[in-house]
This record gives structure tokens, C-alpha cells and sequence, in this order.
């Protein structure tokens, strides 16, 4: 009888315990999101993706549990190599000069335009700045936070073109640092004058960090690796400068600070037709770049 209870005992334990593991582990999450703002996948997909390397391009431990926390089809994006790699190497470039500027700057107020999903915040070891704003649409910043809720990080649920988050960023009296990374090109090239313009307004001499896409790709995000692999028709790529000294002709006293190639970052890890390009010099047509620039 002993023996027969102490089973019962141990099989109701078994139970509560299996009851438990179901209970401690979150539903998925189903996302609901415009085919622009899907595009976040895409990177959040990369960096997961890249931590089973053997010497990752990026470490970021949490990219991998959000994404097993989606309900979503990230097998489309498997061949997306080059974009997997480029993806990664660009995070990493930006990491570097948020480093940088916090070195030089450690009372910064920093912005992450079009976070999305990135956690660049927890990936720098959540650091002691005036302020750290995450900003992106509201349907994103709603996923964001049942994803990877605040950490001493604010959210904010706004357009890039409101003035609200300048005027935010801007009050604190402090250097500022604005992220831009991987928005910039879904943009006409008037929207993208437009919002430098307008910016320089609310937040003189704040330094901006953004990328630019090769203009080959311009009006082709079908031929693109990643955005022609989306299930649902990719937004168009629209906006590219094929020397970046341009943008200073945009806006008197903008000051192209920094200019960085890509390839030279995560060049290695592209497929081996790119690289071939590359070794032969017809890769720099097909270069993305990182640049700095001070707005006036």
C-alpha cells in the first residue's frame, strides 16, 4: 500500500511539475504587422541566427529567445546569406559607434530610430546615459514590449517624421546620438531631405548614424535576398546617394564625419559570388555604407 501510494505520489508530482513547465512557458506571440514594418523580421532573424556561429559576427543572447517566442515563418529568410551576414556586421558597426560616442559623451541622450526589435540597449550592457529612447511605430512598440519590455530604456510610439521625441531628446540639454538602421531607404529622397532638415531644426549639432544602400538596389527589393524571399510583396527600396559628400550639399553646416564599407566588417562571411566581386573591384557597386554626420 505504501509503495502503491508513494507511486501515486510521485505521478501527481510528475504531473504538477509538467503542469508547471507548460504554465512558466509563454504562448507565442502572433504578430500583426504592415509589410513595412514586417521588414524587422528580417534583422531580428540574422542576429538569432548568427549566435550558433563559432565566432559570431555579433553576440546578442536575446535575439534568439524572442524569436522562439514568434508565431512566424522565419524559414523563408534560410537563404538570405548575404543579408544574414550583412545584417550583423551592420549591428555591429552601429554598437561600435554608440561606443564611442558614450566614451566621449557619457551624460548622452541616445534615440534608436525604428528600433524595431533590436536590443541594442541590453547588448551594451544597458548603459548609465541621460536617457535612452527606443522609438518606432505603435503596432511595433506593442510587440516590442510583450517581447523585451523596458530595462531603464523608454519606449516611444511615434512616427520618425513627429517632432514630439526631438523636442523629448532635445529638452535634456545633453549631446545627443541618433540611431537610424535600416529605415532610411523605404523613403523618398524629398521625405529623407525633409526629415534632416527638421531634425537640424529641434536637435542642432546632434550627431545621426544611418546606412545607405548600394543604388543598384533602388526599385528592386524583389532581386533583394531577404526582401524578395517575404511571403507578401516587399516594400520598395526607394532611396539611395551614390556619393555620400552629397548630403552635405542637402543642408548647409551638415558634416559628413564618417563613411564605412560594410564588406570591410562581414565581407568574408558573403557568398562566394559576392566575394569573387569583391576580389575582382566590382563589389564596391554593391557596397552598403555606414555613415556619421553632424547635423548643423
Amino acid at each position: 500500500m505504501k509503495e502503491e501510494r508513494s507511486k501515486e505520489k510521485r505521478g501527481s508530482t510528475i504531473a504538477n511539475l509538467s503542469y508547471l513547465e507548460e504554465a512558466a512557458m509563454p504562448e507565442k506571440i502572433t504578430p500583426d504587422l504592415t509589410t513595412l514594418s514586417e521588414t524587422l523580421f528580417i534583422p531580428l532573424w540574422a542576429r538569432a541566427v548568427e549566435q550558433q556561429q563559432p565566432a559570431p559576427l555579433l553576440v546578442d543572447p536575446v535575439a534568439p529567445k524572442m524569436l522562439a517566442r514568434l508565431d512566424y515563418d522565419f524559414s523563408q529568410y534560410a537563404k538570405a546569406t548575404a543579408s544574414q551576414a550583412g545584417c550583423c556586421g551592420r549591428a555591429w558597426l552601429f554598437d561600435e559607434q554608440v561606443r564611442r560616442f558614450i566614451a566621449a559623451h557619457p551624460d548622452a541622450v541616445v534615440v534608436q530610430v525604428g528600433a524595431g526589435l533590436d536590443a541594442r540597449y541590453e547588448r551594451l550592457g544597458c548603459p548609465a546615459v541621460t536617457a535612452w529612447y527606443d522609438l518606432d511605430l505603435p503596432e511595433v512598440i506593442a510587440l516590442r514590449r510583450e517581447l523585451l519590455p523596458e530595462s531603464g530604456n523608454i519606449y516611444l510610439s511615434e512616427s520618425l517624421f513627429a517632432a514630439d521625441w526631438m523636442n523629448r531628446a532635445a529638452a535634456h540639454g545633453k549631446p545627443v546620438l541618433l540611431l537610424c538602421e535600416g529605415v532610411l531607404m523605404y523613403f523618398e529622397e524629398s521625405e529623407v531631405k525633409d526629415w534632416l532638415a527638421t531634425l537640424a531644426q529641434h536637435l542642432p549639432q546632434a550627431t545621426l548614424v544611418f546606412d545607405i544602400i548600394p543604388t543598384i538596389l533602388v526599385g528592386r527589393a524583389k532581386r533583394h535576398d531577404a526582401l524578395g524571399s517575404m511571403k507578401k510583396a516587399p516594400p520598395e527600396m526607394k532611396w539611395s546617394v551614390k556619393d555620400s559628400r552629397e548630403l552635405e550639399t542637402w543642408l548647409p553646416g551638415l558634416t559628413l564625419e564618417e563613411e564605412l564599407l560594410l564588406s570591410k566588417t562581414c565581407g568574408k562571411r558573403y557568398p562566394l559570388f559576392l566575394r569573387l566581386l569583391y576580389a575582382l573591384g566590382a563589389g564596391s557597386r554593391l557596397d552598403q555604407r555606414i555613415v556619421r554626420v553632424k547635423l548643423p
